[in-house]
């Protein structure tokens, strides 16, 4: 392992880390241990990652200078998740100026797309997958807005680890082993995947993209019109026309990310902001706040009447997800009854406390009122995706959630660009009655919900996670394990999970989850058996990072997820 490391020219810091990332798959099942910093914290799937975030807040950077820096190292450092080719969620909030706000740069339809594939089943990889990446725009647009630094300052970090390259993780090491068919079908991903030999690297192989490192700079140089309209556009249009995509030169022209207003909640008094539809963040604090009829710490811990409730609540919010969520700018979205109390109460008042609702009896609510987005304006998801986490000196606060969707997107990576195109097209339905079909420009519906946390009015915690479908269940899961069985950040993230959606009656979970859970959820009518059981740490169930302002002492607490590689890391 280590000879690959050391058999070609490398720095002395890039040789550090290889042998500090190779020792550390020695410890099996190793937790993380929660972090704690004075002035700022990063928390992402990523050490080097992280390093970039809390680089930039060093330098001076605000919060959302070192998220934009930290959001383009991650599509470096972890590239079979995220990267330029891909899109996300941006949810801030800065608390001098008591300011709320997200950026929407979720993938879109591109033209050709919604003509061609229009009642037909969605491709699920290879170019006529690709939707229109929003990630450039997105990310420029959160820092014109709000940073305080230019985009060429918070690129550096990730120009450096394209140039230089990096030792890979085990994780990544792995992700590379299980696709090794799809990188190989590819010239470009082969070329930047695969060792000497053409195979799948060992942990700690020096990765390098030349080609990427080129595309950042001229990103930072030019700004998004480099992507959008210059050269990378260019490239993409050729490719896709050569073969046989439905993305062109005038898709990405046309491009915007948006400004829209945070879907809010309150859950037993704490305040909270999470990325609204065409997204997840409104079904998570729908099923919150169903949750909140209930007291779930009746027995003092976690139970299996609670994990009982969390569950019928999350079906419920999952059902009106599918029929209600949506692109707000093609459809209205009845958030302001998603997100109602009454309501909440209504979809309570169904729910027995002493036994699981078959699946067929859970149907949507009756949701009728306008959306209250702004003044203005069940297929298989990958566990893909990626979060991060990040608190300044100000206690400024940033979550994002950005995702090439399937693991290396649609296999595809543009020529000459270090580019991997995402496959979000796959995420449209085929049924043209449906509010998520595929229409041009449109952006597809997902479960990501980045969310920033308030008590009594003060920044409190950031979190999110990757996951596909099991996002919402997870969200809920960690909220209500910080906000009502009191457990730290990094313990409520090592916490044993589980999954239910509202298309079936399966239950899910990490074989972790003690057997008196299991046998009470069995007594409610739960499957319980061991074709739902998972490895106790398993990435299926998403990777969160988190950061934490602690109340007493106004610390940051940061904590990683022991299912990812990822890191936090303040000073």
């Amino acid at each position: 392992m280590l000879k690959r490391v050391f058999g070609r020219p490398v720095s002395v810091t890039a040789l550090v880390l290889a042998l500090m990332l190779v020792l550390g798959t020695a410890v099996h099942a190793q937790l993380p241990e929660e972090v704690r910093a004075a002035t700022g914290m990063v928390a992402s799937a990523h050490p080097l990652a992280s390093e970039a975030g809390v680089e930039i807040l060093k330098a001076g950077g605000n919060a959302v200078d070192a998220a934009v820096a930290t959001a383009f190292a991650i599509g470096v450092v972890e590239p079979n998740a995220s990267g330029l080719g891909g899109e996300g969620m941006f949810v801030l909030y800065m608390p001098e100026a008591q300011r709320a706000a997200v950026v929407d740069y979720r993938s879109t339809a591109p033209k050709l797309a919604a003509e061609e594939l229009a009642g037909k089943s969605m491709p699920s990889t290879g170019w006529r997958s690709v939707g229109t990446p929003g990630l450039v725009a997105g990310l420029a647009m959160a820092l014109e807005k709000y940073g305080t630094m230019t985009l060429a300052e918070v690129m550096q970090p990730a120009i450096r680890l394209a140039e230089e390259g990096f030792p890979i993780s085990d994780v990544l090491a792995q992700q590379i082993e299980d696709n090794y068919e799809r990188i190989l079908n590819d010239p470009g991903l082969s070329k930047v995947f695969l060792d000497e030999d053409g195979l799948p690297p060992q942990t700690g192989w020096i990765m390098k993209n030349p080609d990427l490192a080129k595309s950042l700079k001229l990103i930072a140089e030019q700004g998004p019109d480099a992507f959008y309209k210059g050269e990378i556009a260019q490239a993409i249009d050729a490719a896709s026309r050569a073969n046989g995509g439905y993305i062109r030169a005038e898709d990405l022209a046309d491009y915007k990310a948006v400004q829209r207003w945070p879907a809010r909640g309150n859950y037993r008094g704490y305040d909270i902001i999470s990325a609204p539809p065409p997204v997840g963040g409104a079904t998570m604090i729908q099923a919150l706040n169903i949750v909140e009829n209930f007291d779930i710490t009746r027995d003092g811990k976690p139970s299996a009447f609670s994990v009982h409730i969390l569950s019928e609540a999350i079906k419920r919010a999952f059902r009106d997800y599918r029929e209600y969520v949506h692109d707000p700018d093609f459809r209205q979205v009845p958030l302001y009854d998603m997100l109602s109390e009454d309501y909440a109460r209504e979809r309570a008042g169904e729910i027995d406390p002493t036994k699981m609702t078959p699946h067929a009896e859970i149907k949507a609510g009756q949701l009728t009122k306008a959306m209250s987005l702004a003044p203005t304006g069940t297929s298989y998801e990958s566990p893909s995706t990626t979060h991060i986490s990040v608190v300044d000196k100000d206690r400024n606060m940033v979550a994002i959630t950005q995702t090439i969707s399937s693991f290396f997107g649609a296999g595809i990576m543009v020529e000459g660009t270090g580019v991997i195109l995402n496959n979000e097209v796959y995420n449209f339905t085929s049924n043209l009655a449906a509010g998520n079909r595929i229409e041009p420009g449109k952006r597809m519906r997902t479960s990501i919900a980045p969310t920033i946390v308030l008590k009594e009015g003060k920044p409190f915690f950031t979190i999110g996670t990757p996951g596909g479908t099991r996002i919402v269940p997870t969200m809920v899961q960690l909220m209500t394990n910080v906000m009502d069985f009191n457990m730290s950040l990094q313990d409520a993230i090592n916490a044993p999970r589980f999954f239910v959606r509202e298309g079936n009656d399966s239950f899910e979970y990490e074989i972790r989850m003690s057997e008196e859970i299991l046998e009470g959820l069995k007594a409610m009518g739960y499957p319980i058996d061991e074709t739902g059981a998972h490895p106790e740490f398993d990435l299926y169930f998403g990777g969160a990072q988190g950061v934490m302002v602690d109340p007493d002492t106004g610390e940051l607490i940061g904590a990683a997820d022991p299912r990812r590689a990822g890191a936090a890391i303040g000073y």
